[in-house]
């Protein structure tokens, strides 16, 4: 711990509190400029120069060897992106797989993405909000409020933001205080029953010394029905808070202090039938009395349920920056501090009637069926100090030292079919050192290089509480408590070399090493061998080109990347099947993996009035070596099914595609402002599009888990102000054309006579709602 204390000693010389919200090392100057961007562009008729942190430093986005999608506020709220998994509408290679609960859900780049139950593995694609990464993915599933701008960055991003960001990061950035008191209110209405409120303050307190107050209501009912109580299902009630100040301590000493709380309570996602055979059964009971009233297809939105689910998330982050300007550097502190609960309930059977204790026993009956309850508590603690250097050089550089420890607890407990209780906990401790450098080798050629060590300890316990007949011998079950640990040390780096080859064309070559540390399997089924066998970390190597362009007077701008990845060792949730049906979840490591393909991102303003943003991506991710995966629930021999010693199974994946990884995804959205002089305002006309091609929704290759192709339109008509602080009125359809589709797709039941249950999002049905924004 020697070297923590010296961090944080350091760091207490800056950081006069722990909070966040705007970790940006840029000077006033630099903001002030960025802030006149939009200003320009609008009086140009030409595109506003859109300002990242995909560096750890401010920069154009055009001058950034890196692949990222960004938008600011302005096309947030166009585009109606209120939800994380609305994210994926912005970045042509992102694909998000929802589950019934938010722990389950998996975010995917470029194909690659951690789909896992277990609290000791971390996600490949690193969720950040103002610079503090959140330990576990399944804090992300939140709504968005008074969003600055979202970055989506492809590919691995290790060597700037750890070990949890092997295939990219999604970068989310707050508003920060006004320099004059403004405020707002809003409010969403839909045909879906959402009602949503939200208000913001901000402005100056004092010389030097600026707030921002927001906060949200947010209560939705939901959209699927359960016929045995009438209560609709898969809604959400949520509230949150989020406070900033900004203080300039000193003329070189600037303090940005935040702190946030959500909590958000659902009464779902919970799946539906798209298919039933004739006598399907689950735990001994007959799906048909199930689904009676109900007819299974791929737009069925009712269920018979006899325990209804409820998810209830409460989280809290608190964040201190600090910067000091050295003169030529700033020095810059971010102390972060994040907790986060979780709970939840759902039916196991996914049936509305009676199951059995025992199959061969018809007098075992469960009146209530089975169910599955667990609770989380995450919490993380994290310092950065950082040394960027300022101004104009020829060579630029960041230093910096990362610490962070982090502790999940997680307890779960399912029965009475396929009973099983356990208590657990997941730690993390890790230490990181890293630099960036850039060099102008002359005034148009641009070398970039980055390095990082990461030093890692990881810890797990594990205690199985279930009731057993017969506890077996040695300790096989965790009967008594099992633990274990590990630590890692690991070099990554990364390399770009940038050629100006026109006034604001820019292309470049780089190569990255990835790492994604190792971790517990901790699930249903964890052992004393498990505890002793961490799963290896993964590994990759990425290889990437790009071009960035302007022309036409700032009018148009076109960026292509061509990428190709390789991973070893992939972390990946599988399942072994138990003679009873049950699935029993497994972490293993993939042999390898491979992701390679090309991206396109346009950006026109063909004129002052309409904005033209459209992407596209073409990937190709596979399975290269899996020689011995679980089966997928009833695969028989003649599907690939093998037989090993002991009665397990095993199928050969190498050459599959990667779940939820479509070949093709593209999107188009348009915007066209229209005039009206004679009128105290201005309309305006928001229309999008969003394909993707035919993807499978299941690792595991089985048959009924592909999603077919689909397209979804969405759109706007309204009005507003001048002065876009006075007020903004729209209205907006979702899924104009009514496509439904799904987000899992999988077999419930035995093994000998299968049904199919399905996930249907919310933007799988069509509403219309109204969305309002009045400013002062």
């Amino acid at each position: 711990m020697r070297h923590s204390s010296v961090l944080f000693a350091t760091s207490a010389v800056l950081a006069l509190a722990a909070i966040p919200a705007h970790a940006q090392s840029a000077s006033p100057a630099a903001a002030q400029a960025a802030d006149a961007a939009p200003q320009a562009a609008e009086q140009s008729g030409g595109l506003e120069e859109i300002v990242v942190t995909a560096q750890k430093r401010e920069q154009n986005l055009q001058d950034v060897p890196v692949a990222v999608s960004a938008i600011g506020a302005d096309q947030i709220e166009a585009r109606g992106v209120a939800t994380f998994t609305d994210v994926a509408r912005v970045s042509p290679s992102l694909t998000i797989t929802e589950n019934t609960n938010a722990t389950g859900s998996s975010i995917n780049l470029r194909g690659i993405g951690t789909f896992s139950f277990s609290i000791g593995i971390e996600p490949s694609v690193a969720i950040v909000v103002d610079d503090v990464a959140l330990l576990q993915q399944a804090q992300a599933f939140s709504g968005l409020n008074d969003i600055a701008r979202l970055e989506v960055l492809r590919g691995p991003q290790g060597t700037l933001f750890g070990k949890n960001a092997s295939a990219g990061v999604i970068n989310i950035v707050t508003q920060g205080p006004t320099k004059t008191l403004t405020g707002s209110v809003g409010a969403v209405l839909t045909t879906d029953d959402q009602r949503r409120i939200e208000g913001m303050l901000s402005g100056p307190l004092t010389q030097g010394v600026g707030f921002r107050l927001n906060a949200f209501y947010d209560d939705r009912d939901g959209y699927v029905k359960n016929l045995n109580t009438g209560h609709d299902l898969n809604g959400e009630r949520s509230y949150g808070v989020r406070g900033r100040v900004d203080v300039e301590a000193a003329s070189n000493l600037d303090v940005v202090l935040t702190g946030a709380y959500s909590n958000t309570k659902s009464n779902g996602l919970v799946r539906t039938f798209r298919s039933v055979n004739p006598g399907a059964s689950v735990f001994g009971a007959p799906i048909a009395g199930s689904i009676v009233g109900i007819e299974p297809s791929d737009d069925n939105y009712k269920i018979r349920l006899d325990t209804e689910p409820e998810n209830v998330s409460k989280q809290a982050m608190f964040t201190g920056h600090a910067t000091l300007d050295l003169g030529g550097a700033n020095l810059v502190s971010i102390t972060a501090y994040q907790d986060w609960r979780f709970n939840f309930i759902e039916d196991l059977d996914t049936l509305g009637t009676p199951t059995l204790l025992n199959t061969a026993d018809p007098t075992s009956i469960l009146p209530n069926g089975s169910s599955a309850v667990a609770n989380f508590h995450a919490k993380n603690f994290t310092q950065e100090l950082r040394l960027v250097s300022t101004g104009s050089r020829r060579l630029d550089y960041l230093f910096a030292l990362f610490y962070a420890n982090g502790d999940t607890t997680r307890d779960y407990a399912r029965g009475p079919n396929a009973a099983t209780s356990w208590d657990a906990s997941a730690k993390t401790e890790t230490f990181a050192a890293f630099a960036q450098l850039t060099y102008d080798i002359t005034d148009t050629t641009h070398l970039d290089g980055g390095i990082r060590y990461n030093h890692e300890k990881i810890g797990a316990s594990f205690l199985n509480t279930t009731n057993v007949a017969v506890p077996p011998a040695n300790n096989a079950s965790c009967l008594s408590e099992c633990t274990g640990s590990g630590t890692d040390d690991r070099v990554t780096y990364k390399v770009s070399l940038r050629q100006d080859v026109a006034d604001q064309v820019m292309v470049y070559a780089s190569y990255a090493t990835g790492y994604k540390g190792q971790g517990f399997d901790i699930s249903t089924g964890f052992t004393p061998t498990r505890a002793a066998n961490p799963v290896r970390p993964e590994t990759s190597q990425a290889y990437e080109i790009g071009v960035k362009s302007r022309f036409l007077d700032d009018k148009v701008q076109l960026n292509l990347t061509g990428f190709w990845t390789d991973f070893k060792d992939f972390q990946a949730q599988g399942g072994v099947t138990l003679p009873d049906g049950t699935i029993i979840p497994q972490l293993s490591n993939v042999g390898s993996l491979r992701s390679r393909g090309v991206e396109a991102e346009l950006s026109a303003r063909p004129t002052r009035l309409l904005r033209i943003d459209a992407s596209a991506a073409y990937t190709d991710a596979k399975i290269r070596e899996f020689a011995n995966a679980p089966c997928y629930t009833g695969q028989t021999a003649a599907q690939g099914c093998l037989p090993v010693a002991g009665g397990a199974t095993f199928q050969d994946l190498s050459g599959a595609t990667l779940a939820n990884s479509p070949k093709f995804k593209y999107n188009i959205a348009v915007n066209y402002d229209v005039e009206t002089p004679s009128l105290p305002f201005d309309g305006f006309v928001t229309a999008e599009w969003a394909y993707q091609s035919r993807v499978k929704l299941d690792l595991l290759g089985s048959p009924v888990s592909y999603q077919g192709a689909y397209g979804v339109f969405n759109g706007s008509i309204g009005i507003h102000g001048r002065d876009e602080k006075d007020f903004r009125v729209a209205l907006f359809v979702n899924n104009l054309f009514d496509k439904s589709y799904a987000t899992s797709l999988g077999y419930t039941g035995s093994s000998n006579a299968q049904a199919v249950a399905q996930l249907l999002p919310r933007n799988s049905r069509r509403y219309f709602g109204i969305r309002t924004r009045v400013g002062f």
